[in-house]
């Protein structure tokens, strides 16, 4: 268990490191982030990215991860390493809900509120030229 922590920690720090470089202002991440939010909060029953991860149950969360490790493989055969990316951010943050290590929540806390931004901003444009693709 620690490995994992150790392997998530740095996954963390790693992501945040890249989009307070930058990476958050990216328009297509941000629409593609929260395109994935809302797709899967609505598939779930929940309201929202914040309602799926305080009540989903494992079956769920196996089942997210595994569409979210699925489409991401999908995408990097295209060579979409962008929308990876965006999965990538809702993966670790579906992840985090089992971190229990203290000086991690900042971080996790800003990812959440960065998901949330991105799933805000998809749901006021709520009108696109290009559709994101259906996770499966």
């Amino acid at each position: 268990m620690a490995e994992r922590d150790a392997v998530f920690r740095e996954k963390l720090i790693s992501m945040m490191a890249t989009l307070n470089a930058g990476e958050a202002k990216d328009a297509y991440l941000i629409g593609m982030v929260g395109s994935f939010a809302r797709q899967a909060a609505k598939s779930t029953g929940a309201k929202d990215w914040t309602d799926l991860k305080e009540r989903v149950d494992m079956g769920t969360y196996d089942k997210l991860l595994n569409a979210f490790q699925h489409q991401s493989a999908d995408f990097a055969k295209d060579g979409d390493t962008r929308s990876v990316r965006a999965l990538e951010v809702l993966a670790i943050s579906l992840i985090a809900r089992h971190q229990s290590q203290p000086d991690l929540k900042a971080g996790v806390r800003f990812l959440d509120e960065f998901i949330d931004n991105c799933a805000a901003a998809v749901k006021q444009a709520d009108t696109s030229e290009d559709p994101p693709p259906k996770l499966h």
